[in-house]
């Protein structure tokens, strides 16, 4: 009789353990997606480039005149083909997910946007290459251009863009706000430039080719992953970049 009592309150410790374990498998799972780059560009002086980030000529800097949230925003405005921004990715892992606001100003072409595998953020090659141009969005498919779908300008639209660079594939949703974004079905295996030279991406390009309407972007997030980040100031960000601004900016 008392080894089997002795039996029950041992598998009793062990069922409360089990749920113990459970309950904390998600939120160990949360964390670990790492932040990579997270900005509303706050922090930084209007008129000079994000420190920490690479540059290839100019025409890419801080504004404080067209701006989503705060005081200040990315203005990608260059007239010289070839100009760059980067945000540096240390990461190990193949899947990336970039989000943020952009406003497209009307008057035609306007700026680029690359997730890269390139050491050199002026290789257009080896990862999504994607443009805004008058009212649509497309992608370069290595050969042409292709429509991905429509993109109103002269207004903020939330952009996000899930990368995968074991497959050399890309999703692209946008919309109105992150909540119709995170709701909606994203625009799903779409093809890179070209094939990535390794399954690390290394850099989020803003890049400057033929451009002749300026676009801005504003609270710049970067992560680990395609699952989307529920709750930002939750999440321990990772890299120098990092300044959190989920819970603070407000619209």
């Amino acid at each position: 009789m008392l080894q089997n009592t002795q039996m029950k309150y041992v598998c009793l410790a062990i069922a409360c353990l089990s749920g113990i374990v459970l309950s904390f498998t998600p939120a160990h799972r949360a964390v670990a997606q790492k932040i990579l780059a997270q900005t509303g560009f706050e922090e930084f002086s209007v008129g000079a480039t994000p420190d920490g980030w690479a540059q290839v000529g100019g025409g890419i800097d801080i504004t404080d005149t067209t701006v989503k949230t705060g005081g200040r925003a990315l203005v990608v405005a260059g007239t010289a083909d070839g100009d760059a921004l980067g945000v540096p990715l240390e990461t190990e892992t193949s899947i990336m997910s970039v989000e943020f606001w952009a406003y497209v100003q009307s008057g035609g072409r306007s700026f680029n946007l690359k997730v890269a595998s390139a050491d050199n953020i002026s290789e257009n090659n080896g990862g999504s290459y994607i443009n805004w141009d008058a009212d649509i969005v497309r992608l370069y498919d290595g050969s042409a251009w292709q429509e991905i779908g429509g993109f109103a300008t002269d207004t903020w639209k939330y952009v996000r863009v899930v990368t995968d660079f074991t497959t050399s594939r890309f999703d692209f949703y946008a919309g109105d706000s992150r909540e119709e974004v995170l709701a909606a079905p994203l625009k799903e295996e779409l093809p890179f430039r070209n094939p990535a030279f390794g399954p690390i991406p290394t850099w989020v390009v803003f890049h400057v080719w033929s451009t002749a309407a300026p676009g801005y972007v504003d609270d710049l997030l970067v992560y680990e992953g395609s699952e989307p980040l529920s709750n930002l100031t939750a999440v321990e960000p990772g890299g120098k970049l990092a300044v959190l601004w989920g819970g603070i900016k407000e619209q």
